[in-house]
């Protein structure tokens, strides 16, 4: 395996560790708003806004610019000086 997977999955089952182990009912008010869950679910929504909003601003980032600037062309005197003889 490649370590990259390896990675991927240890991380998710520590994920997955987490979410069992909040399974307790939680109230969440926000302004005029009152929900009751289970914490798991609102982390696991926490977990997917967090990876929502990393993506797009990567996303973002790795704009390819279009390049139309010819290559610049090394400059090469016309006229040498002669050189002195020794």
């Amino acid at each position: 395996m490649k370590k990259k997977t390896v990675w991927i999955l240890v991380l998710v089952v520590l994920f997955a560790i987490l979410l069992i182990q909040n399974s307790t009912k939680t109230d969440l008010k926000l302004y005029f708003w009152s929900l009751s869950g289970p914490l798991f679910i609102l982390v696991f929504f926490i977990f997917l806004l967090g990876f929502l909003v990393g993506f797009l601003a990567a996303k973002n980032g790795h704009k390819k610019e279009i390049k139309t600037e010819e290559p610049v062309k090394p400059h090469v005197p016309q006229d040498l000086p002669a050189k002195p003889q020794p």
